[in-house]
């Protein structure tokens, strides 16, 4: 497997985002199958280049079959036992921060906030976003990807946490040092603001410049 990713493999993650977020293959993407798994592939995967499949023991053949009926032919092979076959290789492991609502809401009232970037559509984040997020759709990142800032923390969200999962394994695919991912999107940050202004004393949490 590491020679195929060596020789130009990519390497997809079929597993669940909070799975791959304990731990994930080096450098690999995460794509679930309980999500939109064949519009994110074809949407973020290069069709020019072998696929190599981490998932659950026994999902591999739906994996490749769902990227077959998509156009992608060239799946190269997976990983035998999925990520228990790392359980020995620390070194090949990584790991995505995950951050809570309320942990968020402290680090923007830090001297030093997160940038928070929204990977939903520009519509959903015109109608209910996060302060002064940043917004660059799930379907753009990409191509967009060097407009973000690689020496500022960036927390990631979406709605609920499939897409943002996935925009997080791009950048630390991409090299991108302090990545996290909001749990429960934004749907648990407006959540955590109620039960804030239900009960007072509780940080209001702040917005973020991204010009900063």
């Amino acid at each position: 497997m590491l020679e195929l990713r060596r020789g130009g493999a990519q390497i997809l993650d079929a597993r669940d985002p909070v799975d791959f977020e304990r731990a994930h293959l080096t450098g690999s993407v995460n794509v679930g199958l309980g999500g939109g798994y064949a519009t994110w592939c074809g949407t973020v995967l290069d069709r020019d280049r072998p696929v190599v499949i981490v998932a659950d023991p026994g999902r591999e053949p739906e994996a490749t079959m769902r990227l077959g009926r998509i156009g992608f032919d060239i799946v190269a092979g997976y990983l035998e036992g999925g990520m228990r076959a790392l359980a020995t290789r620390a070194d090949l492991v990584a790991r995505l921060e995950r951050v809570t609502a309320g942990t968020l809401a402290e680090r923007l009232e830090s001297p030093e906030p997160p940038l928070v970037l929204d990977v939903r559509t520009e519509r959903e984040w015109n109608e209910r976003r996060i302060g002064d997020s940043a917004n660059i759709p799930l379907s753009r990142l990409s191509r967009r990807i060097d407009e973000l800032p690689r020496d500022r923390p960036i927390v990631v969200h979406c709605a609920s946490g499939y897409r943002s999962a996935i925009a997080a394994s791009l950048l630390l695919r991409d090299g991108f040092a302090e990545v996290a991912d909001l749990v429960g999107g934004l749907a648990a940050w407006e959540s955590s603001r109620s039960a804030a202004v239900a009960f007072p004393g509780h940080g209001q949490g702040g917005t973020v410049d991204i010009s900063r």
